[in-house]
């Protein structure tokens, strides 16, 4: 029995975000720098006992089944939307003969602000590519997963979270009105590896609550021409944070994270909640030199850089002050399928 995988990394947004949101990319031209890491979405797809099509989301433990061509029963809106859009990959199946099974969980909770609910759904498509046997354009299916989410679906937000799940690395991402350009940034390993060595990541909290009151406030504040400069030089940072990794100079890519993370907070009173200043203010008194929520803001995980010797002891007073931090490395891989024969005893 073949038994069909997937997973799409998360990312940590470094410089720019924001700036990939409607209207500023399409107006203006949005600029991005991030990088994945090794938090995935994994999917999984089987065939089942139980006739038709069930989800079932581990992390979340909710199941939702197709109890028709259309109807779902059941609480997991982004799966379904993902089978949706796509109804000629869906396994082909009838109520008489055995149905599947498409299982699913998340390296980390809803809401982190890694980009996991974009990850979902370029996880899934991939997976669904494979076990139809069709292949598709990288652009294509970032492009895909971004309607589903951004249109079908009326999720506030931006592109770099699906392009970053389908092209992995450390990338710059320049959005534009008719095109996305995808800008691999080092070759060289050395940079990367010191960057990781220097850097530690920290879940506040759950941003649910926060997301389309935050998103919404940050569009209208846009289009009234309140932030439009800080979007500017929110996009300005991302060309001198991309020279500095490329020179190697980790310590001054770190101190303007500091600089970018105070233009950011401009966007919206919303971005930085009482608890997120708290926690960085005291990252930077123990030593940081520069952070930033890794999404749009109001909580989930946040990223600090800070010299070597000063690991250790940050992420002991973060925690002491109940920031679960996480261990993460880089990966230049983007989403990946495969399959698997399993033997029926």
């Amino acid at each position: 029995m073949k038994i069909y995988k997937a997973r799409a990394p998360m990312r940590i947004g470094f410089f720019g975000g924001g700036t990939d949101v409607s209207p500023y990319a399409e107006t203006h031209g949005g600029k991005v720098l991030n990088c994945t890491i090794n938090l995935y979405v994994r999917c999984m797809l089987t065939a089942s006992s139980e006739p038709g099509l069930t989800i079932r989301s581990l992390d979340l433990q909710e199941v939702s089944k197709l109890v028709s061509g259309r109807e779902w029963e059941g609480k997991l809106p982004l799966p379904q939307a993902v089978l949706a859009a796509m109804p000629h990959l869906r396994p082909n199946f009838t109520p008489e003969r055995p149905g599947y099974r498409l299982t699913m969980f998340s390296d980390a909770p809803p809401g982190s602000g890694l980009g996991s609910s974009s990850a979902l759904v370029v996880s899934m498509l991939k997976l669904l590519y494979n076990a139809a046997g069709q292949s598709f354009d990288p652009h294509t299916l970032a492009e895909l997963a971004y309607r589903i989410e951004r249109v079908d679906l009326g999720i506030p937000g931006g592109r770099q979270d699906q392009y970053a799940a389908v092209f992995g690395g450390m990338c710059v991402y320049h959005f534009g009105q008719d095109r996305v350009i995808v800008e691999p940034v080092i070759t060289d390993p050395t940079a990367m590896l010191e960057l990781e060595s220097c850097l530690i990541i920290g879940y506040i909290g759950d941003r649910q609550l926060l997301r389309h009151h935050l998103m919404a406030d940050q569009v209208e504040r846009l289009v009234q021409g309140d932030t439009l400069r800080y979007h500017d030089e929110t996009k300005a940072f991302v060309d001198q944070a991309t020279r500095l990794l490329r020179e190697q100079r980790i310590a001054d890519f770190g101190r303007l994270l500091h600089d970018a993370w105070e233009v950011k907070k401009a966007f919206s009173p919303y971005i930085a909640p009482p608890i997120v200043d708290d926690v960085y203010a005291l990252a930077r008194q123990h030593g940081a030199w520069g952070g930033k929520i890794t999404g749009a803001g109001g909580g989930g995980f946040m990223v600090f850089a800070c010299p070597f010797d000063r690991r250790l002891a940050l992420e002991r007073v973060l925690g002491e002050a109940g920031v679960h931090m996480r261990p993460f490395s880089f990966v230049t891989t983007g989403v990946q399928s495969w399959t698997v024969e399993e033997q029926v005893l």
